[in-house]
């Protein structure tokens, strides 16, 4: 599972040769796979965090390619086309990373608890992220 884990975010902040499609299917296999993991919720006082703007930054210079979005259909938005809710692939890939990056900050030292956090942070955050963007990276590639 964390072996996922570290191929996801590698993926995210160096693309690794991946496409649009590849990193789509990437990110509903690690869904799925932690959907099947028991949920708990991590035994940690002090959680070891990334700076998001370095994230975000790393990840946009991987993927360029992926914009604002509408969330009901998954096509990029131009300027003249803007729907009620606007989805920011960037984002959603940023808060992915920082939720697995910390997870495999915590596997250093106890990989109970990162597998916890990975599937605490999935329910409560990172997996609404990955159900909107899913299918704005596949309709780009």
């Amino acid at each position: 599972m964390l072996a996922h884990v570290r191929r996801v975010r590698a993926a995210l902040l160096k693309r690794e040769g991946c496409t649009l499609g590849e990193l789509a299917d990437l990110l509903d296999g690690l869904r799925r796979e932690v959907q099947a993991l028991p949920f708990g919720v991590p035994d940690a006082d002090d959680l070891p965090r990334e700076a998001y703007r370095d994230l975000r930054a790393s990840i946009a210079g991987a993927w360029p390619e992926p914009g604002f979005y509408d969330p009901a259909t998954g096509r990029a938005l131009s300027l003249c086309d803007l729907p009620a809710e606007i989805g920011d692939a960037l984002d959603d890939l940023t808060d992915l990373a920082l939720d697995l990056s910390t997870a495999l900050a915590l596997a250093d030292t106890d990989g109970a608890n990162a597998l916890a956090w990975v599937r605490f942070s999935h329910d409560i955050h990172w997996g609404d992220h990955v159900q909107d963007v899913t299918p704005h990276l596949r309709w780009l590639g």
